[in-house]
């Protein structure tokens, strides 16, 4: 019976041992961090006018040189300034709980390798206010993310930032997927051009719309809500030349004029390019939301 009990202390032991050298940091003590500071830097977020990532995924800088958020690399163009008002609300709010690892062989378990790892930089008023490493998402409630300075091994457990809301897998969802935004009370007539038939419906004194002396009917009314939030599906990195023959055209006169440029594609399942003048941008859409727009007469007039 004795050597039953001093055989499960023996493998009670062994366990012990075991789970030590699993669960501790070698070569340090956690329970010896000590906790000196509670933020990396103290932020203005109305003074922030500039955010640098640079990340294996891609090098991004976006800035607000001109009164909104702007993409200025790796191309230029608009970008949602909701979304980085929320990068620089959870850089403000960021506020470190704990020391996690002080080994620097720990380094890559929390996200800090060359492909995981982003460094993100932030500026105040144009000028630097600070530059640190962000790891992965951590487990557990909250938003929480581990994050290190750059010339420590210190690794943090940092609560109030997002990693997502950083770091995107593909650059182009930083675009501002809205093509055009055009008031339904502002247009005053559509053109619809293509290869079979090309007609206008335009609006008269009383704000009525129609097609010559045919009113138009509820199908309108649809293309009006679309060209109020008319978004894109895609983007494209390719270009058009000006003597591209587009399959459809639509031409919307308001307070300015818009031609939006429709060219087919021979695909499966089919899309369409969308390309603006003035703007060097080209757009895909699926072909069931692109058909919202490129309605017929006869589906305008519902009849």
């Amino acid at each position: 019976m004795k050597s039953k009990t001093y055989l499960y202390l023996g493998i009670l032991a062994a366990l012990l041992i075991a789970a030590y050298f699993l669960t501790t940091d070698r070569g340090e003590k956690t329970s010896s961090y000590k906790l000196t500071e509670k933020k990396l830097f103290d932020l203005d977020s109305a003074k922030v006018d500039k955010i640098e990532v640079k990340h294996s995924g891609g090098d991004l800088i976006i800035s607000k040189a001109t009164g909104e958020w702007r993409i200025e690399s790796p191309f230029q163009y608009r970008t949602v300034s909701a979304n980085v008002e929320n990068i620089v609300g959870g850089l403000k709010n960021l506020k470190i709980e704990s020391i996690v690892s002080t080994n620097p062989g720990k380094k890559d378990t929390y996200g800090f390798t060359e492909t995981d790892q982003a460094e993100v930089s932030v500026y105040e008023s144009g000028v630097l206010k600070g530059t640190f490493l962000l790891g992965k998402s951590a487990q557990g409630g909250g938003i929480q993310t581990y994050i290190k300075k750059t010339d420590s091994d210190n690794i943090y457990l940092a609560d109030g930032l997002d990693r997502n809301n950083v770091v995107k897998t593909n650059m182009n969802e930083w675009k501002d997927k809205n093509i055009i935004s055009i008031p339904k009370q502002g247009v005053n007539s559509v053109e619809f051009i293509s290869s079979g038939e090309t007609f206008t419906v335009s609006k008269d004194s009383s704000g009525k719309f129609s097609i010559g002396s045919d009113t138009v009917g509820t199908a309108f009314d649809g293309i009006l809500n679309l060209l109020q939030k008319f978004d894109t599906n895609n983007f494209r990195d390719t270009t058009l030349s000006e003597q591209t023959n587009f399959t459809e055209k639509i031409i919307v006169n308001g307070p300015e004029k818009t031609q939006i440029n429709f060219l087919k594609l021979d695909t499966a399942p089919a899309k369409y390019l969308v390309k603006l003048n003035g703007d060097n941008q080209i757009y895909e859409l699926d072909e069931g939301y692109a058909k919202n727009l490129l309605k017929t007469k006869k589906e305008i007039l519902g009849r």
